[in-house]
């Protein structure tokens, strides 16, 4: 998988390559830099927009007309015009295995996939210009009551995708000459050809176009391109071979208009609060503060790790910003009382896979827009079903650690060998236990305000995601003197990486789905598995089991995106509750973040703890894994666990 460490709370603060072809390079540096600066203020800016709203709103009663409209284009202009900086420093994930399979095409593979993206990226600025050059013709305007000039966020859609087709180039440049003059050919002859208006192919069986569907994308994605140029390239050359020649000009328009949605433009605020928690101290300190309290429990230890990453999960929102915050310490501290690297890093990898399932979750508000399902329900519903896990981690490390510990004692009886650390004793005073808590109460009581701002019906979920990072901000400001724009830059940076990356292969994966459903290839393949007439749980089984297997190569946001419109409408036909089954299938995609070859978490261990063996690790989140696929079970056998709190809360 390319490029591992794209969370905004793991990236390091990297610095755009300049490269080896001179002044233009070093200009585009430049411009990258600013435009990535504003982008970072657009972001805040957002966030302060959402909590003016929601704080006016409380006081006086009154909505404000352009809030919603100021933040969609403060956030998507931020993402269109970050996009550049990203692609400079390969910040957009992508699957390598091909290279790794045949290793002797490397480089001629990476030129090809280059010169590819470089003709799609100017391909997409070219229809962004003319979309916005459209709007200004026309004077299109928005259809809220506020009604904005919709050449405004077009323009910022056409300037960061200008800026990202040159540094594509450059790049290509720097591989080979003659790619870039392929790919300039390329785009010049398409914009050329005088094409008929109907599709160029047609006549093909509607299973053939599916499969050639899905082998195109295996073949694309596994070559080691970004995961969001590789939807957007299949999607396009579909569009070219199979659909209307006019569908290629809607291809900036409905990049836009999927995006321009404020639930999903409310993930990047969701990162910001959550790299605004793991940047500072709160991990390390909330650990402490659970293992003050927890000491006296045989493997309590483990058990202040487990539960100190579900509480940060649901601060942060991110499972590798959970791994990352809490391990660094944790991880240190666990070996030094004696645990096996395994079994620590085991915990922390499993820990942090909570951080897709409890609120607020990236992947769940996905999922909800996916689905059109309740975010509120959805978000009430991963509650009960992570409690579950975190007391199976907890009663698995109870178990592991007593092992341990016998085993510790035998040796030293037996052998003579010399004390483990496991046999230590340790002790806290209350005035210290009182202390630790007090000091991360405050950010318990982010969560909390956050929860109750959401099921109070003071603000809706986008608003909360403002609201919870200005809050986030205050609270390290205050606690931690994280007031310089020094330290809170690297803050803005992060998410701004890790936001675009995501949003990129949303905005592109939205587009996959309407050319899926155009061509009718989703709704073909949902008929053909409801026609197989497989009992409920033989479907449910298989379609897990396909979860499982794309979780080997794919994010779980990808994942999402581009199976719902098929594995959906079967189970809804089962009789099957969406948002049961986004439970489900969240801690299904869990499993993937700690098995390989993706692994996200393995990996992110390996990065903090890196003298602990890669296959130790990987044996180490195995019992986790099995873990997981328990709790499925139960929820199966027992939907209360996910039903219950969103029907108590919201009712039926």
């Amino acid at each position: 998988m390319g490029n591992l460490r794209h969370d905004a709370i793991l990236g390091a603060d990297a610095v755009d390559p300049i490269g080896s072809i001179g002044a233009a390079a070093r200009a585009l540096a430049v411009v990258n830099r600013i435009a990535f600066r504003l982008s970072g203020l657009a972001l805040v800016a957002a966030a302060l927009v959402l909590t003016f709203g929601v704080v006016l709103g409380h006081v006086s009663g009154r909505s404000v007309l352009w809030q919603d409209e100021v933040m969609t284009f403060l956030v998507a202009g931020a993402i269109f015009l970050s996009a550049a900086s990203v692609q400079a420093v390969r910040g957009h994930v992508g699957i390598d295995l091909v290279e790794h399979v045949v290793p002797a095409i490397k480089a001629p593979l990476r030129t090809v996939v280059d010169t590819v993206v470089l003709v799609f990226s100017i391909l997409f600025a070219w229809k962004s210009g003319l979309l916005l050059h459209e709007a200004w013709v026309e004077g299109q305007i928005t259809y809220s009551a506020w009604g904005p000039p919709l050449w405004i966020p077009y323009s910022l859609l056409t300037a960061g995708m200008i800026l990202l087709a040159i540094q594509v180039a450059l790049q290509v440049l720097e591989r080979s000459y003659v790619a870039l003059a392929i790919g300039f050919i390329v785009v010049i002859a398409f914009a050329l050809w005088d094409r008929s208006p109907m599709p160029l192919v047609s006549g093909v069986p509607q299973w053939g176009v599916g499969i050639a569907y899905c082998v195109v994308t295996l073949l694309v994605m596994f070559s080691g391109m970004p995961i969001a140029f590789a939807l957007g390239v299949v999607a396009v050359s579909f569009m070219i071979f199979f659909m209307p020649a006019a569908s290629v000009d809607t291809i900036a328009q409905n990049f836009y208009e999927e995006l321009a949605n404020v639930i999903i433009l409310a993930i990047p605020l969701f990162i910001l609060k959550g790299a605004a928690i793991g940047r500072s101290d709160a991990g390390k300190d909330l650990y402490s503060a659970l293992h003050a309290w927890l000491y006296k429990i045989p493997g309590g230890l483990g058990i202040a790790n487990t539960v100190a990453c579900g509480l940060f999960a649901a601060m942060a929102g991110s499972s590798p910003a959970t791994c990352s915050a809490i391990g660094s310490a944790g991880i240190p501290e666990m070996r030094a009382r004696g645990y096996s690297g395994g079994f620590a890093a085991g915990i922390i990898a499993a820990g942090g896979t909570l951080g897709i399932l409890l609120p607020p979750s990236v992947t769940m508000l996905l999922y909800a827009v996916a689905a059109e399902v309740s975010l509120g329900k959805l978000f009430l519903a991963g509650i009960g079903p992570g409690l579950l896990l975190i007391f199976l981690f907890a009663g698995y490390s109870m178990l592991r650690y007593s092992k341990e510990k016998q085993r510790a004692l035998a040796e030293v009886h037996v052998s003579g060998a010399p004390r483990s650390a496991l046999l230590a004793d340790e002790h806290y005073t209350l005035g210290e236990k009182i202390r630790m808590i007090t000091w991360v109460a405050p950010f318990v009581l982010i969560l909390a305000g956050v929860m109750v701002v959401l099921y109070a019906g003071w603000a809706t979920p986008s608003e909360t995601a403002g609201v919870g990072a200005v809050l986030a901000f205050l609270v390290i400001g205050a606690m931690y003197r994280l007031w310089q724009p020094s330290k809170i830059m690297p803050i803005v940076s992060g998410t701004l990486r890790e936001s675009t990356m995501l949003l990129m292969i949303i905005g592109m994966s939205l587009i996959y789905s309407y050319v899926m459903s155009y061509l009718h290839i989703s709704q073909a393949t949902a008929a053909w598995i409801i026609g197989l007439d497989l009992s409920k749980w033989v479907l449910l089984a298989a379609i897990l089991l396909f979860v499982v297997m794309l979780g080997f190569f794919l994010p779980p946001v990808s994942i999402i995106l581009m199976t719902a419109p098929i594995i959906l409408p079967p189970l809804k036909a089962a009789g099957f509750d969406l948002i049961w089954f986004g439970v489900i299938m969240t801690i299904v995609m869990e499993m993937g973040l700690i098995h390989p070859p993706v692994g996200l978490n393995i990996f992110v261990i390996k990065n903090i703890a890196p003298d602990i063996p890669l296959s130790e690790i990987m044996w180490g989140t195995l019992p986790f894994v099995i873990l997981m696929a328990i709790a499925v079970v139960a929820v199966c056998f027992m939907p209360g666990i996910v039903t219950w709190l969103p029907e108590t809360i919201m009712g039926g």
